[in-house]
C-alpha cells in the first residue's frame, strides 16, 4: 500500500518549495536544518498541525549549532563550513555525549522495549548523507520498507539495525498472523506466548508505516488482552499508540480506551496528564457510557464516597473494572481507614459489603495481609463452643487503625509500569 499519506501535503510542498529557493551556496545548511525541523516536529507530534506554509528557516550555520538533535558528525558529509570554531566544535561534542547506537538500552536486563519506539522512518530520512537526495523533489517513500515475509508466527526481537524486508511480513499475512493470534489466545490462553506475537505484529506495522483501521484493530486486541492479565506496562503502550492512531480519524473504539486511560491516570495519580485530558474532553465524549464512568469514578474518589466508589467498581462497562483491580487495594485501605476512625469495631459481613468483596472470606485474607484481621473477642464465648464465623466477627477498629494507616502510607505512590 502506499504511504505518502503519512506525509502531509503542506509539509511536501514547504520542503519541495524551500529547495527550489536554495543556492549552491546555501544548499547544505538548509538541508541540515529542514531536517532538523522535521525530526523535531516528528518526535513532538506536530508533523500534521505545524502550519509549514508560515514556517520560516534560519539558514545560518552558526545558529544550527544550537540544535541538540541531529549534530552533524563532519563537517564535510554534513555541509558544515570546514572554518568550523573550535568553541563550536565543543559544543557538537557535548551536544552528542548522550547518544548511544540504535538499538542500545538504558534500562535493566529485564525491562520490556516498546517495540513501538524501535525505528521510525524519519530517523532513515534524517540520518541519510546530505547529497543523496533529490534537492527539488523528495521521494517520500523512499524509506519505506515493505515487507516480503510470509511467516505467520514470528518472536519479537528489538531491532539494531535498518530492519530486513525478509523478515517482515506485510499486510497481508499481518492480517492472518491475528486470526491465528485469536485463535490461539481463545483456545490456549499462553499470554507469554501471544504478547509476544503481538509485540512482533506492532514491529512489523511500524517498519512498514502502516497505520489504518487494521493497525487500531491489532493494538485494541492487545491491550484488552494485556488488561484481562493484568500487564498495565503492555496495555499502557498501546493505549498510548492508540492516541495517536485516534487522531487520524481512524475507526475504533476511542470512547471505551479514553475510559480506560482516565482510570488509568487515577491509578497513576498522575494529576497534571489527568487535566489535561479532562479539559480536552467534548460533549460527545461526556455522554459516553465509558467516559461518564470513568468520570464519576474520578469523583468519588476525589470525594472520598468510597460507598459510592465500590458501587461504580461493581457496575463498570467493559474492562473498566480490569483498570480499576489495580487501585482498589488502595481504596480499600483508605476506605477501611476512614471506617476505623468512625467506629469501634465493625462486622467482616458489613466490610464485604461496603467494599465490594466477593465473599468474608476474601474480606478476612485482605485483612490478613495489611496485618489488620484484629478482631473482638466475643463477650460470652463459653468453653468448647465452635469457631464465631467470619461474618459476625467484629473488626476492632482501635487496634486495626494503626497497621491500616502504615499501608495506606506506603500506597501513597503507584507502582507504575510500562508508563510513556
Amino acid at each position: 500500500m502506499s504511504n505518502k499519506s503519512n506525509w502531509p501535503p503542506a509539509l511536501k510542498q514547504f520542503v519541495n518549495e524551500t529547495f527550489a529557493k536554495c543556492t549552491d551556496a546555501n544548499r547544505q545548511a538548509v538541508e541540515t536544518e529542514l531536517k532538523q525541523a522535521i525530526y523535531h516536529a516528528f518526535q513532538a507530534g506536530d508533523l500534521w498541525s505545524t502550519d509549514w506554509a508560515k514556517y520560516k528557516l534560519d539558514t545560518s550555520v552558526t545558529r544550527l549549532s544550537r540544535f541538540r538533535g541531529f549534530v552533524p558528525t563532519t563537517p564535510a558529509a554534513n555541509g558544515v563550513a570546514p572554518g568550523l570554531s573550535e568553541e563550536q566544535d565543543r559544543r557538537a561534542k557535548r551536544a552528542r555525549r548522550f547518544d548511544q547506537p540504535q538499538g542500545s538500552s538504558t534500562g535493566s536486563a529485564g525491562s520490556t522495549p516498546d517495540p513501538d519506539a524501535t525505528y521510525d522512518p524519519v530517523s532513515a530520512f534524517l540520518f541519510t548523507p546530505l547529497g543523496d537526495l533529490s534537492f527539488n523533489v523528495i521521494d517520500w517513500d523512499q524509506y519505506t520498507i515493505v515487507g516480503r515475509s510470509t511467516k505467520l508466527e514470528k518472536p519479537y526481537l528489538r531491532l539494531t539495525s535498518l530492519p530486513d524486508p525478509n523478515t517482515i511480513r506485510p499486510l497481508d499475512v499481518l492480517k492472518q498472523t491475528l486470526e491465528l493470534l485469536k485463535r490461539k489466545w481463545r483456545e490456549e490462553s499462553n499470554y507469554n506466548w501471544v504478547c509476544d506475537q503481538f509485540k512482533s505484529m506492532r514491529q512489523d506495522l511500524i517498519v512498514q508505516r502502516i497505520q489504518n483501521d487494521f493497525t487500531v484493530q491489532v493494538y485494541e486486541i492487545h491491550a484488552r488482552i494485556a488488561l484481562e492479565k493484568g500487564d498495565l506496562g503492555e496495555f499502557n503502550q498501546c493505549q498510548s499508540r492508540l492516541r495517536h492512531l485516534y487522531r487520524l480519524g481512524l475507526n475504533g473504539h476511542p470512547m471505551e480506551f479514553l475510559g480506560y486511560r482516565i482510570l488509568y491516570l487515577l491509578f497513576s495519580r498522575n494529576r497534571a496528564e489527568l487535566n489535561n485530558t479532562l479539559a480536552e474532553l467534548t460533549p460527545d465524549q461526556y455522554r459516553d457510557r465509558s467516559v461518564s464512568h470513568a468520570l464519576a469514578v474520578r469523583l468519588a474518589v476525589s470525594q472520598g464516597n468510597y460507598t459510592k466508589l465500590f458501587r461504580l467498581f461493581n457496575a463498570a462497562p467493559k474492562m473498566g473494572a480490569y483498570v480499576m483491580d489495580h487501585f482498589v487495594p488502595r481504596e480499600r485501605v483508605s476506605a477501611l481507614v476512614t471506617m476505623c476512625k468512625a467506629y469501634l469495631q465493625i462486622p467482616v459481613s458489613l466490610i464485604t459489603s461496603q467494599l465490594a468483596f466477593e465473599s468474608d472470606e476474601q474480606t478476612h485474607e485482605f485483612l490478613v495481609a495489611n496485618d489488620a484481621a484484629l478482631y473482638k473477642a466475643p463477650s460470652s464465648d463459653p468453653k468448647g463452643a465452635p469457631a464465631l464465623p467470619l461474618g459476625p466477627r467484629q473488626l476492632d477498629c482501635k487496634a486495626a487503625f494503626t497497621p491500616l494507616n502504615e499501608v495506606m502510607g506506603k500506597m501513597s505512590k503507584a507502582d507504575l509500569k510500562g508508563q510513556i
